[in-house]
C-alpha cells in the first residue's frame, strides 16, 4: 500500500515539474528558437515500478503525460508536497528534464517569431521628373471611361518603375518616343482619326513640368490607340447599337501593352500588329487607301430597259451586258452585240449567284439584279474593317462560318474553305443575331420546342380567336409532362408562357432532319427545313432567327468525319433508323460565327458587297462619325416576352381573322 502510495506521488510531482518547466518554457520562447528534439533526444525516462507493484495493478502509464493531458490539463494542481524519502525497496523516478513532452514533436509548442520587418515602401521619386509625374500620375483622373483606366493603369506602371519616364529626358523625346508619334500620326491609314490622339512635341528643354507632360500625354495616346485598334471606338455595340450585334472588342489589358511597348526595340512595329491580323481586314484596308487615294473608283456599268436578251441574237445591250459581266470582247472583227456563249455562260453564273432560275435569259427580273449595284465608298469599308476588329483573333484551325448579309455558310478548314452552301436568316424583325459560341452538338430527326416569342406573338393570338391550328400543324400542348387539349384551356385567362409547345419529329416538321446546337442567350440554332423553295431566292431573310440551311447532311458529314471519324452511310443510317430527338455530342472545339460583313475582297482581288439588310453597317457607320443620337437601335430582342393585353380585351374578336395559311407558310415555309 505504501509502495501504491509512493508510486502515486511520484506521478504527481512529475505531471507538476512538467507543467511547470512548460510554462517556464513558454515564458521563455520569443526568445529562444523552438525545439524539435524527438522523445528519444529528450531522454524522458520511464518511472521504475517495483516488482511488487506489478502483481496488484495494471501496467503504470509512463510518466509522459497523455495527448489528453496537454489539451485538457488536471482541473486541480495540488501544493508541492514535501520531498519524502522513498524505501530502499524502490526507486524515485528521476525528475523529467524541463523539456517539453514527446507529443510536441507533431504539434510544438506555439514559438512567436521575432517580428518580421515590415515591407519596406516603394521608394519615393528622387529626381525632379520624378516627382512630377507621380503628381500627374496621381491627380484626379478625367475623361471617359476608357480614359480613366487607362490613367489608372499609367500610374500603376510608372510606380512600378519608380517614375522613371520611358519617352522624354531633357534633350527631348528620344528615338522610340519619335517612332510612336510618327506611327500615331498614321493612324488613319488604320481606318482610325489621328486626330482622336493628342500627342505631345517636345523639343530639349530643362523645363520638369513639360517634360512630366509630355511623358503622360504620349503613354496615355499609346493606351488609347490599344484601345481604338482593338475596337474600343464602339465599347458594347449590343447596347449602343443594337441587341442583335453579340460581340465585344478585343481589348488588351493596358498594363500588358505598356510592359511589351517599353520592351519593343521597334515600338512603331509594335502598335501596327494591335490591328486585326485577319487576311480579310487588311484586303479590305488596302481597298480603303486606294479610295481614299481616288485611284479605285471604279465605274458602275448598269443596263437601260429594254428587251429579254437570249443567246443567238444581236442587240446593242449585249455589248453593255459584256461590260457589266466582264467578258471579253470577242475576237477582232467579231459582232460586240451578239449573245454568244461565253455571255451565256456569264449570265447563267451570275443567275445561281443570285438565286435567280439560271436559264440564261436576260428578261426583267435578271436586268434588275444586274442593276443592283452598292457603289461602296469609304465609310462602309471602315464599318466592316471595325467588325473585324471585334473579331476573336482565333476563329478555329476549323470553324463553321454564316455571313448573314450574303445568306451563305462556309465551312473553313486551316484557312481555306472547304464547303460553301446557301442560309435562310432571320427577318428583318427577327433577326438573326451576330456572335460567336461553339458547335456543342447535332440532334437527328429533331422535335422542335416552341419558344417563347412564338408561343406569345403568334400562337397565343391564334389561340385566343378559337383558332385550329395546334391540330393541323400537328403541335403539342403539354403542362408538367401531360399532354392538354388547348380547346379546353380557358385562354382568357390562361397564360401560354405556363405551357410547352412542341412539334414531334416525323414528316412536315419545320426542323427536318436535323439541327446543329451551338448553345446562346438568343436560342437560336442551325437547321434543316421540309421546304426548298425559298433557298432559290436571292435575298433570303425568311425566318424568327435561326438560320436554315439548304443541304445540312453535307455540313454534318464534315462536322461528325473530322469529330468522330464517322462516314456518310453512317449520318445517313442514323437519318433514317436512329432514334428520335438523338443528340450526338461534339467533341472538337468547332466555332460558329455569325458574322455580319456587308463588304469583302474576293481570290480575284475585288470588292464585292451585299445589301445592308439589318443596317447595322449604317449604325456602325454613325457610330463612327460620333452621330450617336441618329442610331435607331430597335427593341431589346432579348427582354422578356410579354403578353399583348388586346388578346385578352378581345380586340381580335372584332378583326378579320389571320389567314392561317399564311401563318403555315409563315412557320412550315418561311420557318422558325
Amino acid at each position: 500500500m505504501l509502495i501504491r502510495c509512493l508510486v502515486a506521488l511520484a506521478l504527481a510531482a512529475t505531471v507538476i515539474l512538467t507543467q511547470s518547466a512548460s510554462a517556464q518554457d513558454k515564458a521563455a520562447a520569443p526568445a529562444a528558437a523552438p525545439r524539435t528534439a524527438t522523445a528519444e533526444q529528450r531522454n524522458v525516462p520511464e518511472p521504475t515500478v517495483p516488482p511488487s507493484a506489478t502483481a496488484e495493478q495494471p501496467s503504470t502509464p509512463k510518466s509522459t503525460p497523455s495527448p489528453l493531458a496537454t489539451t485538457e490539463p488536471p482541473a486541480v494542481v495540488p501544493e508541492p508536497a514535501p520531498t519524502l524519502a522513498p524505501p530502499a525497496t524502490a526507486k524515485q523516478p528521476a525528475a523529467p528534464k524541463s523539456t517539453p513532452p514527446p507529443q510536441a514533436t507533431t504539434e510544438p509548442p506555439a514559438v512567436v517569431p521575432e517580428s518580421a520587418p515590415a515591407a519596406a515602401p516603394a521608394a519615393e521619386p528622387q529626381d525632379p521628373l520624378g516627382i512630377t509625374l507621380k503628381q500627374r500620375l496621381t491627380a484626379a483622373a478625367k475623361g471617359d471611361d476608357g480614359e480613366r483606366a487607362d490613367l489608372a493603369a499609367l500610374a500603376e506602371f510608372y510606380a512600378k518603375r519608380n517614375y522613371a519616364p520611358l519617352w522624354v529626358s531633357e534633350s527631348g523625346m528620344g528615338l522610340k518616343a519619335a517612332a510612336v508619334v510618327a506611327e500615331i500620326k498614321k493612324a488613319d491609314d488604320w481606318g482610325l482619326n489621328a486626330s482622336d490622339f493628342a500627342l505631345p512635341a517636345l523639343a530639349a528643354t530643362a523645363d520638369v513640368a513639360a517634360q512630366a507632360d509630355a511623358e503622360v500625354a504620349l503613354s496615355a495616346a499609346v493606351l488609347k490607340y490599344a484601345r481604338f485598334a482593338r475596337g474600343g471606338r464602339i465599347t458594347d455595340p449590343a447596347s449602343e447599337l443594337s441587341s442583335y450585334l453579340d460581340r465585344t472588342p478585343q481589348l488588351l489589358e493596358p498594363q500588358d501593352v505598356l510592359v511589351k511597348i517599353a520592351a519593343a526595340e521597334a515600338p512603331d512595329a509594335y502598335l501596327r500588329g494591335l490591328h486585326p491580323q485577319h487576311p480579310q481586314f487588311e484586303k479590305l484596308r488596302q481597298k480603303y487607301l486606294e479610295l481614299r487615294a481616288g485611284v479605285a473608283k471604279a465605274e458602275v456599268v448598269r443596263l437601260p430597259a429594254g428587251p429579254m436578251l437570249k443567246p443567238g441574237m444581236s442587240h446593242p445591250d449585249v455589248a453593255i451586258l459584256r461590260k457589266r459581266l466582264k467578258v471579253p470582247p470577242p475576237a477582232k472583227g467579231a459582232d460586240a452585240t451578239l449573245y454568244d456563249d461565253a455571255v451565256k455562260a456569264a449570265v447563267t453564273a451570275f443567275q445561281k449567284e443570285n438565286g435567280l432560275a439560271p436559264d440564261g435569259l436576260v428578261g426583267a427580273g435578271t436586268r434588275a439584279a444586274l442593276n443592283s449595284i452598292k457603289t461602296l465608298g469609304p465609310q462602309g469599308l471602315l464599318a466592316n474593317m471595325e467588325e473585324w476588329r471585334w473579331m476573336p483573333a482565333d476563329m478555329g484551325d476549323l470553324y463553321v462560318w454564316v455571313n448573314i448579309p450574303e445568306f451563305t455558310l462556309r465551312i473553313v478548314k486551316d484557312g481555306a474553305v472547304i464547303h460553301t452552301e446557301r442560309v435562310i436568316t432571320g427577318l428583318v424583325d427577327k433577326q438573326t443575331p451576330v456572335f460567336s459560341e461553339n458547335l456543342k452538338m447535332i440532334v437527328f430527326r429533331p422535335r422542335w420546342n416552341v419558344p417563347n416569342s412564338i408561343k406569345v406573338r403568334e400562337l397565343y393570338p391564334s389561340l385566343a380567336r378559337g383558332g385550329s391550328y395546334f391540330s393541323r400543324a400537328n403541335l403539342r400542348l403539354t403542362r408538367n409532362g401531360r399532354i392538354i387539349d388547348p380547346a379546353s384551356v380557358d385562354w382568357s385567362v390562361a397564360d401560354i408562357r405556363n405551357y410547352d409547345v412542341y412539334q414531334p419529329p416525323g414528316e412536315g416538321n419545320v426542323l427536318g432532319d436535323m439541327k446543329f446546337a451551338f448553345p446562346n442567350k438568343h436560342d437560336v440554332y442551325m437547321h434543316d427545313t421540309p421546304t426548298k423553295s425559298l433557298f432559290e431566292e436571292a435575298s433570303r431573310p425568311f425566318s424568327h432567327g435561326c438560320m436554315r440551311v439548304r443541304n445540312p447532311r453535307r455540313m454534318a458529314e464534315i462536322v461528325l468525319a473530322a469529330d468522330k471519324g464517322w462516314d456518310a452511310d453512317k449520318i445517313a443510317d442514323l437519318i433514317a433508323n436512329g432514334p428520335e430527338n438523338n443528340e450526338v455530342e461534339i467533341t472538337r472545339k468547332i466555332p460558329v460565327h455569325i458574322t455580319y460583313f456587308t463588304a469583302w475582297v474576293d481570290d480575284k482581288g475585288e470588292v464585292q458587297t451585299a445589301r445592308d439588310v439589318y443596317g447595322h453597317e449604317k449604325r456602325i457607320t454613325l457610330a463612327l462619325q460620333g452621330k450617336w443620337s441618329q442610331i435607331a437601335k430597335g427593341p431589346n430582342h432579348l427582354a422578356p416576352v410579354k403578353i399583348d393585353p388586346n388578346v385578352r380585351a378581345g380586340i381580335y374578336q372584332n378583326r378579320r381573322p389571320q389567314n392561317v395559311g399564311d401563318y403555315v407558310q409563315s412557320v412550315l415555309g418561311g420557318g422558325f
